[in-house]
Parts: structure tokens; C-alpha cells; sequence
């Protein structure tokens, strides 16, 4: 993965991230619950590295320009089952 990942807090529970892959840039908010975060079970939790992470797993699978311009952890987790094993296991390590 050669992207660059920028993350900032837009609002509680919600981020905007920059994606760079050579020239071409996208961006993406971030949505999430508290029953999401609760899901993965991980105390003192920092929402900004969520974000981030949740970023780069969809990048190990899609290119950024396909990637939707929504992301809402509760249907990402909904949709993907691996979703919480894998985020889980990356803020982890």
C-alpha cells in the first residue's frame, strides 16, 4: 500500500480522511457508534486510530477511488463479517 492516510476529527464520533495515491486524492467520512466501539472491546480506545485503521483495511482491499465517500463502521461491521476481527487485531498490535 503506497497511500498516504490523513485523519482528523470533524465531529464526536465522526472523521474526514485524505487519501493520496499519487495524484489522485480522495476523501471520506467516518462514522461511528458507541455499540460499535464496544463491539471490538478494547479499553481506553482512540477513536481517531479506529478511523484510521478502518481506513487502511478498506485500502488492502479496494483502491481509494473505490472506496465510498461514506463510511459508517455499524454497516461496515454489518456488511463484512471480518470487519471487527481484523480492526480489532490491528489496533491491537
Amino acid at each position: 500500500m503506497s497511500e498516504r492516510v490523513e485523519v482528523t476529527r470533524t465531529g464526536p464520533m465522526e472523521y474526514r480522511a485524505v487519501v493520496q495515491d499519487g495524484l489522485d486524492t480522495t476523501q471520506h467520512r467516518i462514522t461511528m457508534s458507541h455499540a460499535v466501539l464496544d463491539d471490538l472491546l478494547i479499553p481506553d480506545l482512540d477513536t481517531h486510530c479506529v478511523a484510521r485503521e478502518t481506513v487502511k483495511y478498506l485500502l488492502d482491499r479496494e483502491p481509494g477511488d473505490e472506496i465510498p465517500e461514506e463510511i459508517d463502521l455499524d454497516q461496515l461491521s454489518n456488511h463484512d463479517k471480518s470487519f471487527l476481527t481484523e480492526l480489532k487485531a490491528r489496533l491491537t498490535n
